[in-house]
């Protein structure tokens, strides 16, 4: 029986995203080895961070969604490393979206990549699930700085690659670390690059709490910008990039089936294409559907989606 054309459609996005896995896990080796080099040296290996970040971009200039797809899936393991990936390819998706000029996009990619490495110089029973001293905590928090004190070594590296790295987690309201940074003190760069860093960080699982689901996430980083703590534009940014359901979101419509979100539409958030699946049929039948073509169908429920490592005892 011939393909419908959505199914078409459907077989070569799973093929666009086949190959695009492939070669993310190739920029995580390469990072696992970036990351190791300043363990050993602490220094940066500044010509192999500019390697991965040229090659996340491709990922976004290849097909944008399904990139922003393996920016938001889930952390389970490889921490800092693959979250340092997510966060430089999430942040520099916002970059485009948002008009920045080659170099910034660069920069925001940079700092964000080696941002965590000093998290490799923390104590390992900081990261546990044991309650730590102030003194730890102290530590934690410094751990930024170490990134940007080794990009000092290249008089080339544009000083917004530091800002960015050293501020990644600094806030607006002053809530952030490692100086407790406020309003205009904090770089443009590090405000977009902070959105992004969070809003990963809210949808893996740490030591002290589960994940987040991704419709969650965005909830609290709309708040917490509500409250003064995120830069607006930074998070308005982030939701055209994300939508309001997260690509990898398990969605409900209005008609009863069930559908995974796999591209946002950054003019209508509420609006995503997702792969609806009606389970009165055997073998369930897919379907991908734009929702702002077919008006008729809205989401009605975020669905809550586990990970099988979640429930693997092993």
């Amino acid at each position: 029986m011939p393909a419908t054309p959505s199914t078409e459609m459907t077989l070569l996005d799973v093929t666009s995203d086949v190959s695009l896995r492939r070669e993310f896990i190739r920029v995580i080796g390469a990072t696992t080895d970036l990351f190791t080099y300043f363990l050993e040296t602490r220094e940066i290996d500044f010509q192999l961070g500019l390697q991965i970040v040229d090659q996340l971009r491709r990922h976004l200039q290849t097909n944008f969604d399904a990139a922003v797809g393996q920016a938001v899936q889930p952390l389970y393991d490889s921490y800092p490393v693959r979250h340092s990936v997510q966060s430089s390819l999430l942040a520099m998706a916002m970059g485009i979206d948002a008009g920045l000029s080659d170099e910034e996009l660069r920069s925001i990619g940079l700092g964000s990549l080696v941002h965590d490495v000093g998290m490799l110089l923390v104590p390992s029973r900081v990261l546990g699930e044991d309650p730590i001293t102030e003194r730890d905590r102290q530590e934690l928090m410094r751990h930024p700085l170490h990134a940007a004190a080794a990009l000092e070594e290249f008089v080339e590296v544009a000083p917004a690659v530091q800002s960015v790295a050293a501020q990644i987690h600094e806030r607006l309201d002053g809530s952030g670390y490692p100086h407790k940074l406020k309003g205009s003190s904090i770089h443009r760069l590090a405000r977009y690059a902070g959105v992004a860093d969070a809003f990963l960080g809210m949808i893996s699982p740490r030591p002290h709490r589960a994940a987040n689901e991704p419709y969650r996430a965005i909830e609290e980083i709309l708040f917490a910008a509500h409250r003064g703590r995120f830069d607006a534009g930074a998070v308005r940014t982030l939701l055209r990039v994300v939508s309001l359901y997260p690509v990898g979101s398990c969605v409900w419509l209005n008609d009863g089936r069930i559908g995974r979100v796999v591209r946002s539409n950054p003019d209508s958030v509420d609006r995503p294409v997702i792969i609806a699946m009606n389970l009165e049929h055997d073998p369930p039948e897919l379907e991908q559907i734009d929702l702002i073509e077919t008006t008729q169908l809205t989401v009605v429920r975020v669905g809550e989606l586990k990970s099988s490592r979640e429930n693997d005892p092993h």
